[in-house]
């Protein structure tokens, strides 16, 4: 799923397919919830390809419910969170937009999930910043305040062999953000430079010796 430099990964005809119709519905995302863009597309792309029919996921910070609504159309079960009550609420109302099911929690990432998941997907708010103003995009010190919390509490929801999704830029330091978490494998998987910044997702699972 690498991408090469500056383009992003051709979908299949029937994913691409699925991505217009989920566009469609959350493109016009009423603020202060996050409108799609290119790091949620960049996402999508790090998602598609293993089929997801059955699996038990996670979309942590769900926003419009882009990534949740399109593993959901893809067959899986979903479970949606956001600490935002208004983004929960139109995750729901685009579920329905959709006709799929998304389970929808109210939390500060991990705080009332409760269960392992196959996949857990974060996009986080990740611009650096002296303080939150919008927490739709900023992410504090370094821009990776709330990838550090996820990070703490990522093992204890992986099911064994399963792995997490995680979108940085490199306007983080992610080098050191892997060497705080040295329980996890971390892996690029997808990656496009922007104008002033280069996106990347990172493919997060726990070490073989720690897997239970």
């Amino acid at each position: 799923m690498t991408e090469t430099e500056g383009q992003r990964r051709a979908l299949h005809p029937a994913e691409n397919r699925v991505l217009k119709r989920v566009l469609e519905i959350t493109r016009d995302a009423p603020p202060p919830i996050y409108v799609p863009s290119d790091d949620s597309l960049l996402m999508i792309d790090a998602i598609a390809g293993p089929p997801l029919r059955g699996k038990k996921v996670l979309d942590v910070g769900t926003g419009s419910g882009i990534l949740g609504l399109y593993c959901a159309m893809q067959g899986a079960n979903v479970t949606a969170s956001d600490i935002d009550e208004d983004a929960v609420t139109e995750a729901g109302k685009n579920a329905e937009r959709l006709g799929v099911q998304l389970k929808l929690i109210i939390s500060d990432l991990f705080s009332n999930v409760p269960g392992r998941f196959d996949l857990i997907l974060f996009n986080p708010p990740y611009l650096p910043s002296e303080r939150v103003e919008d927490r739709s995009v900023d992410g504090g010190s370094g821009g990776t305040v709330l990838a550090e919390r996820f990070l703490h509490g990522l093992g204890d929801h992986l099911e064994k062999h399963a792995y997490a999704l995680l979108l940085l830029s490199s306007l983080n330091d992610s080098s050191s953000l892997k060497l705080r978490h040295r329980a996890f494998e971390f892996s690029t998987v997808a990656k496009r430079p922007l104008f002033f910044e280069e996106l990347e997702v990172l493919r997060v699972r726990l070490r073989d010796d720690l897997t239970v």
